[in-house]
């Protein structure tokens, strides 16, 4: 994949976890949105498990279990990630549960989603317990190009293909609340000073 798909999943992972505990209850009762911040560390725990092509930068074997497409795309590396999310959740505010299952959702779909790809290799979703690979049987999703070469035509339109996809998703991940919409819908316009009839009038003798 292009990594959009991976983008625009963990960015409705962090629109559904919703941010704090008072963040959520505004944006469910009143007209607070889920902040910038969450978006971005969702999006960025849903990107992690690609980060595993700097290793193969540094010399680890690519077709290894620690190259590209290896464990960190499996489900004990998502279950890892999301406790630990889970145990520093606390120290910004957020509950150390929906914290850990958001995290945990959010990198395990990368590996799912690789595995609904085109073409490349298949992923060990169960590494440690089995070095098997796997691929979905409905291999759907255009399997880009990886370094520059995602800037060439073929690269560019797999691209495109991908954001045509998540696009929807990107767009609830992103659409103001809709009780936000309302509320400025509803905003009544603000009243005209009125002037005094006794001023309007002329004096009588």
């Amino acid at each position: 994949m292009a990594s959009y798909g991976h983008l625009a999943v963990g960015l409705l992972a962090g629109r559904l976890h919703g941010g704090t505990d008072t963040a959520r209850t505004q944006w469910n009762g009143k007209e607070q949105r889920t902040s910038a911040g969450t978006l971005l560390f969702f999006a960025a725990l849903a990107e992690l498990p690609d980060a595993d092509v700097l290793g193969v930068a540094c010399g680890v074997r690519d077709l290894g279990c620690f190259g590209h497409r290896g464990a960190s795309h499996s489900f004990f590396i998502a279950v890892a990630i999301g406790l630990l999310s889970g145990l520093i959740a606390r120290r910004f505010g957020w509950p150390a549960v929906r914290t850990a299952v958001a995290a945990t959702l959010a990198v395990a779909s990368h590996g799912i989603l690789d595995a609904c790809g085109e073409g490349g290799r298949g992923i060990p979703l169960l590494w440690p317990l089995s070095e098997a690979r796997f691929m979905s049987p409905w291999r759907l999703l255009p399997d880009a190009p990886r370094g520059m070469k995602m800037l060439s035509s073929a690269g560019l339109l797999d691209l495109a293909v991908e954001f045509a996809v998540f696009f929807p998703l990107t767009a609830f991940a992103l659409w103001p609340g809709r009780r936000t919409l309302l509320r400025r819908r509803a905003t009544p316009l603000p009243a005209r000073p009125q002037t005094s009839a006794l001023a309007t009038e002329p004096a009588r003798r």
